[in-house]
């Protein structure tokens, strides 16, 4: 990447994006072999939806402490710990992964006990089933890319609210396909 380049970027679905996640998980599956789950989400795991360019992985572990205490085999793969990504949440393990010296993959460890690994598949439903909620955080992210093309952090940020409605919006809507589903609909 040279300095010109945008550290942000958001560009146009790409089908590869599940097929490389594919690939992932079973690497990952035996770097983890304890993991109860290695999932896709976030945007890349939406068909048709653009996103940055990388892949967003959830591993669910029985105990986040056991992954930290030999981080050799996702090193091995590349991925880099970075341990004040989520200080505030002790369940919660973050590793970016370079592939020709650009981010390609970030995975995210997650504790059994957790309450975000179940927000994250609700929300990937959601958008995956609601195309206007869907196009809502596209624009949002475009925006916060096109005024944060140099920051991480502050492109987050720029999108925050709207993930809160998104993720509102999700919660209500899990819950009224449960409902339905109890009464048979």
């Amino acid at each position: 990447m040279t300095d010109a380049e945008p550290v942000v970027e958001v560009v146009a679905h790409d089908p590869a994006w599940s097929q490389r996640f594919r690939l992932e998980q079973r690497l990952l599956s035996e770097a983890l072999p304890t993991a109860l789950s290695v999932e896709h989400f976030g945007s890349t795991s939406i068909p048709g939806l653009a996103a940055k360019p990388i892949i967003d992985i959830m591993a669910v572990v029985p105990e986040v402490d056991a992954v930290v205490t030999d981080l050799r085999p996702l090193e091995e793969l590349g991925y880099v710990y970075r341990p004040m990504a989520f200080p505030e949440d002790h369940d919660h393990l973050f590793f970016a992964k370079d592939t020709a010296g650009v981010r390609s993959h970030h995975l995210h460890v997650f504790g059994v006990t957790s309450l975000v690994p179940e927000a994250n598949r609700v929300l990937r439903a959601y958008l995956a089933a609601t195309p206007d909620a869907a196009r809502r955080y596209e624009a949002a992210k475009r925006r916060a890319a096109e005024l944060h093309p140099d920051s991480r952090a502050q492109y987050g940020a720029a999108k925050e609210e709207v993930m809160t409605h998104l993720s509102a919006e999700a919660r209500m809507w899990s819950q009224s396909k449960k409902r339905q589903s109890e009464k048979g609909w």
